[in-house]
């Protein structure tokens, strides 16, 4: 996965920035609703969800948002409340982001993937040959982080640091549906208490899944399908053209694998980013944005402080290490370092493992 995919996971699911942002949600079934499915044990779940094809479907999926988050890199993917989704079952994909002002749309097909941002009227385009098609295919699947998807993926990244456990049954979208658990094992130090998600009990795609943080009996995030339709769909929706006046760039998928290796290319300082740890504990660092976020921006601010540093002096802790200084800003599902030299650390983890975190990095460069 690339790195700027892998920034959007971590604060939402313990994994990366986001990737909890597109997964999914519905509102619970009630108990009367709850299907009679066949017992299965989680290993057969895990392992038939894991190995599941999208069969081709429309959908339409809506997010809930209470992490508590700033405007920081990568959590641009959790600014939505509703998307659609369409999968031909085989190599094409089309996902709609609604946002307030705006809609995203993510194209993807055998030969090409492409991403249309009707505000910014921007299309850009990544096309491949036969030779380099796997690693293309893997780059535009990484950038489009299909709903179902993401939740396979979380599943599989989470399942080495967790104990999993089925917990009955649920309708979602109409759909008779299991329910898998996924708790931190003993050892990890995340602020997370569980995820639950929801698998299809027919085809065995994820339809749903939810995060809970301690101390909490509502999910801080959701995102689940609340429609689902089995079916052909029209082969129109896996072709993109840019509209006319759009500011179109194209790119080769060798160069664009080079791009992110060139650490002095255009978008360098916003691609790279690292990971440190694994599991439930992991920490997502990169550079702070160019524009600092507002104080209104953090769930909580205080009334007056108008701009993030007469925030951070309000509700911010000072924190030090081998790193250097900074402040630290505790948010719903975990908390955030911004650094006095312009980096910023997430996760969904204590104060101490950010900064354990960060002086890693340190200690690493200077080796």
């Amino acid at each position: 996965m690339r790195p700027r995919t892998k920034a959007l996971v971590a604060a939402g699911s313990g994994i990366t920035l986001g990737l909890a942002g597109l997964a999914l949600s519905a509102l619970p079934a009630g108990a009367d609703d709850e299907p009679v499915l066949p017992e299965i044990g989680a290993e057969e779940l895990v392992a038939s969800a894991l190995a599941a094809e999208a069969p081709a479907f429309a959908g339409e999926a809506e997010l809930k948002n209470e992490l508590g988050l700033p405007a920081v890199p990568g959590t641009e993917a959790l600014d939505f409340e509703t998307v659609r989704v369409f999968h031909d079952g085989k190599e094409g994909a089309r996902i709609q982001v609604e946002r307030q002002a705006s809609e995203l749309t993510l194209v993807k097909n055998a030969d090409e993937a492409w991403a249309y941002d009707s505000q910014e009227r921007t299309a850009k385009g990544l096309t491949w040959d036969a030779a380099d098609a796997d690693a293309a295919r893997g780059h535009a699947e990484a950038e489009l982080a299909d709903p179902s998807q993401a939740a396979a993926e979380i599943i599989e990244r989470l399942r080495p640091t967790s104990d999993i456990f089925v917990d009955g049954t649920a309708k979602v979208a109409d759909r008779a549906a299991y329910e898998l658990v996924l708790t931190p094992k003993p050892s990890e130090k995340t602020l997370l208490r569980e995820i639950t998600v929801a698998i299809d009990a027919e085809t065995r795609i994820p339809l749903r899944f939810d995060v809970f943080a301690n101390g909490t009996s509502d999910p801080v995030l959701s995102l689940g399908f609340v429609e689902l339709e089995l079916g052909a769909q029209d082969a129109d929706l896996f072709e993109f053209t840019p509209p006319d006046g759009a500011e179109v760039e194209t790119t080769e998928a060798d160069d664009a694998a080079g791009a992110l290796r060139d650490a002095g290319g255009e978008d360098a300082v916003e691609e790279r980013t690292t990971t440190v740890g694994d599991g439930w504990d992991t920490v997502v660092i990169g550079e702070a944005p160019a524009e600092a976020p507002s104080a209104d921006s953090f769930e909580g601010a205080p009334e007056g402080a108008q701009d993030l540093g007469g925030m951070l002096e309000q509700i911010g802790a000072p924190v030090s290490g081998e790193f250097g200084s900074g402040t630290h800003v505790q948010v719903a599902v975990g908390g955030v370092v911004l650094t006095d030299d312009g980096r910023i650390a997430a996760g969904a983890v204590p104060r101490q493992v950010l900064v354990d975190a960060l002086d890693s990095l340190d200690d690493t460069a200077r080796q």
